[in-house]
């Protein structure tokens, strides 16, 4: 049995390695977020994250939960043929599924363009961006089971710098573009074709002629449950976005969608790192473990996330004046609900690890009681509160709804397949956290350098606090003197 020091070396490694891919890419992504606030009025920033709120729900629905279904085979997989199938058939399942899409929304585009209040190009434009990235869906996750980080982090950045560039590029050059979302995604689609084409060479060597439907049904057994998991757990995250939109007056509803979207944005910030650990998790915990190398390597894999992410959160929350001047002056007044946006990126990123026993136990139908239950949560917070509260309500539901699904997946968990979280670390970890952030309150009353300084040395107690704890001072001192 490996221990499980050598299992999270091993993760951390793996998480690095796409964790630079991912670093560089987001990061690259997210200065559009400055650009945009600032050329755009709010109304047309709420419009584009309208449509990018879609865009996750049709992904999930058109890979049908193939790509980890793709991590969790190729483990399975003895010869290069026997791979090689599983890439054409998976792939081409998919594949089949988007263009299908393609095709239906063709038909439909100009009456869905009018029940959203936007123009019928940019429907069409969102269309073909979701056609292409679920084409390279399955591609880019062979790249992350063969470990082709270099040429995984090629494409990816390749897209977001082709992405930044068009962007910047329409919105400079084309007249009246700074009310319209359409240029937003036209550059998303031209960079999505960028990242496909670069694929190609790898996806050829990959593709055969043996598609097998008794394959597909086989994995169709794991994956479809988590595609209805997958459904509803982004029907979670992004239909606060169409309740603010469609719940509230014509008149407020685009400016205080686009409010709340910038404000998302910079709790992204925590999310993008939840996205870089699961890059590199989850490859590893499907990878075929014993069960106690699995129990052990979750659980101290869970207890490092946790402490990683709350440095995170007090990180952002301390010095959230600093991080307001990400977005246009126009989005700030909507600071107020970062530390719940920023707590629900939290609670998002401990599910996560909470998904990985019954991924790996092969217990997929879990998934939907515990995403079924935060929609419907969700679903009747929002409708509870978005008419009085606005976005803040919307703020309020997602919190709620991520709490309850953490501690249903945490019970499952300790009921069907026990790992031994370390919960009085962790425990104590979230005293110290919610500790800080309340004095945090105290030091805002304070001038500029006066409030950072004592912040600064706020988040440094924390981190010491947590490396001596799980290090001890011996430890320390030798890192020191390193």
């Amino acid at each position: 049995m490996a221990s499980a020091a050598h299992l999270l070396k091993k993760l951390a490694s793996q998480t690095a390695v796409y964790g630079i891919s991912a670093i560089l890419s987001k990061f690259l992504n997210y200065l559009l977020t400055p650009y945009l606030t600032r050329v755009m009025p709010d109304a047309t920033y709420g419009q584009v994250n309208l449509l990018y709120g879609i865009i996750p729900f049709a992904n999930v629905v058109l890979t049908m939960g193939l790509a980890t279904g793709y991590f969790r085979y190729a483990a399975k997989c003895r010869t290069l043929g026997d791979k090689r199938r599983l890439f054409t058939t998976t792939w081409g399942a998919v594949s089949f599924m988007a263009l299908l899409f393609g095709l239906l929304m063709g038909f439909g585009n100009g009456s869905l363009a009018e029940a959203m209040r936007l123009a019928p190009e940019c429907i069409a434009a969102m269309t073909a961006l979701i056609v292409v990235d679920n084409v390279a869906a399955i591609p880019l996750a062979a790249l992350r089971e063969q470990g082709k980080a270099v040429y995984y982090t090629v494409v990816n950045v390749s897209g977001v710098l082709v992405n930044i560039t068009a962007c910047i590029l329409f919105y400079t050059y084309v007249p009246g573009a700074s009310t319209d979302p359409f240029w937003v995604l036209a550059a998303n689609l031209i960079a999505s074709s960028v990242s496909l084409l670069l694929l190609l060479p790898n996806t050829i060597k990959l593709v055969s002629k043996s598609f097998s439907p008794q394959l597909l049904r086989s994995i169709f057994t794991y994956s479809i449950p988590l595609m209805m998991a997958g459904i509803m757990g982004v029907a979670g995250d992004f239909i606060d976005r169409q309740l603010i939109y469609f719940m509230l007056p014509e008149g407020i509803a685009d400016a205080q969608l686009g409010i709340y979207t910038a404000v998302a944005k910079i709790a992204a910030l925590l999310m993008i790192f939840r996205q870089i650990y699961t890059l590199g998790a989850e490859p590893f915990f499907l990878q075929g473990f014993s069960k106690e190398d699995f129990r052990s390597a979750n659980a101290a894999a869970t207890k490092y996330f946790i402490i990683a992410g709350i440095a995170i959160y007090l990180l952002l929350s301390l010095f959230d004046r600093e991080f307001a001047y990400i977005v246009g002056s126009d989005y700030r007044g909507g600071m107020g609900v970062l530390p719940l946006l920023l707590l629900a990126n939290l609670l998002a990123g401990i599910l996560v690890n909470l998904s990985f026993w019954y991924k790996a136990a092969d217990k997929t139908r879990v998934a939907v009681w515990i995403t079924g239950l935060g929609v419907v949560v969700t679903l009747i917070i929002n409708m509870l509160l978005i008419p009085s509260m606005g976005y803040r309500g919307a703020a309020v539901a997602r919190v709620v709804s991520m709490l309850l699904m953490v501690t249903l997946s945490y019970a499952l968990c300790q009921k069907y397949f026990p790992v031994p979280f370390d919960l009085r670390r962790i425990g104590f970890y979230f005293l110290l956290g919610g500790a800080i952030f309340g004095l945090s309150y105290a030091t805002a009353l304070l001038p500029g350098w006066g409030r950072m300084t004592l912040n600064f040395l706020l988040l440094l107690i924390y981190l010491l606090t947590a490396l001596k704890v799980e290090l001890g001072g011996r430890k320390i001192s030798a890192l020191w003197k390193k």
